[in-house]
């Protein structure tokens, strides 16, 4: 896909890129340039959050285990009063994302238990005074952006899109603390056409899941920032760097889902419960996606030898990975 792609001249590259990849996503929420964007993003999605100002803050954190070595979210940033957003873009199903995603938060929390103990000793560098901290914990707060649905619970409406989740007492749902926040947009519940769109919200969605459909730009979208979405999505106006960023981009979003897609199908037809099937498919995917791009396939080679043991067919994982099959069968 991706030679097919640079192979066009750039009189050829009309329409507008796909928001979802890799290099747009970060492109629109992820970069300095367009910070104002990601701040209108959170401001409409968190409605109450009155955020003006954040600073991007790192996004890989040393794992847990040898096995769990980096722990890299997609977006992250942190505003004036403290509170610390973690943005994430997640493609393919993933049966535990909301644990995934409460994981994450473990890792900012401790930072600021790092961060309290830095100061601290610094303050008291002389007098050798004993750390103490009261726990006075600064919001995390965690917005996903998935490109599928979530299993809810049976009477869940089928065109609800948006979810919320905090820390309640069961029974009367007094909050336990605001330190911890959940939302997730499930792209694949979004239905409305582009004739139905009311809310600055709607319009989001559409354009996060249609963009790159659309030749021009709606009538619907006459706000300013959906302008400057537009212009930065126009795929003619990109450099050629820009350009092969996003193809690439694009070819590694297409070989996750294909992997994903391919293997939970075969594991499927073989018996495998589909869950269970979808979770070594997505290990599959990352395993490929870290592991080539960072030079550890032991990941990945781990993966191959479980879709074996569980029998999946040697010609759906060479199709899948890449990988040819007497590397496959090796492993």
């Amino acid at each position: 896909m991706k030679d097919q792609i640079l192979k066009e001249g750039p009189e050829s590259r009309k329409g507008y890129a796909n928001l979802l990849c890799d290099f747009m996503f970060k492109r629109l929420f992820g970069s300095e340039a367009n910070k104002d964007v990601l701040i209108a993003f959170l401001n409409m999605v968190l409605e109450d959050a009155d955020i003006v100002g954040v600073d991007f803050i790192t996004t890989e954190h040393l794992g847990l285990t040898e096995e769990d070595r980096k722990v890299i979210f997609d977006i992250s940033c942190r505003c004036g009063d403290g509170r610390t957003f973690i943005i994430e873009m997640q493609n393919g199903y993933q049966r535990y994302f909301r644990e995934r995603a409460l994981y994450y938060t473990t890792y900012p929390i401790n930072d600021q238990g790092r961060s309290a103990r830095e100061r601290f000793l610094k303050m008291h560098a002389e007098s050798g005074a004993k750390f103490k901290w009261d726990y006075d914990l600064k919001p995390v707060i965690v917005v996903a952006i998935l490109n599928f649905r979530f299993d809810h619970v049976a009477d869940w409406p089928a065109e609800r899109y948006h979810s919320s989740y905090r820390l309640l007492e069961d029974h009367t749902y007094e909050p336990m603390t605001d330190a911890l926040r959940f939302v997730f947009l499930e792209l694949g519940r979004f239905k409305k056409q582009v004739w139905e769109l009311e809310t600055m919200y709607e319009k989001w969605l559409y354009l996060l899941r249609h963009m790159h459909e659309l030749e021009v730009v709606p009538e619907k979208f006459t706000d300013p920032l959906f302008r400057r979405l537009f212009l930065l999505a126009e795929i003619g106006k990109f450099t050629p760097s820009e350009y092969e960023q996003y193809a690439k981009s694009l070819e590694n979003m297409g070989d996750y889902l294909n992997i994903i897609n391919t293997a939970a199908e075969d594991a499927e037809k073989r018996g495998l419960e589909k869950g269970r099937a979808e979770g070594l498919a997505e290990g599959l995917a990352e395993g490929r996606a870290e592991g080539l791009a960072e030079g550890r396939s032991e990941a990945q080679h781990e993966i191959v030898r479980k879709l074996k043991s569980l029998g999946v067919a040697i010609e759906t994982i060479v199709e899948a990975t890449g990988l040819d099959r007497e590397t496959v069968e090796a492993m």
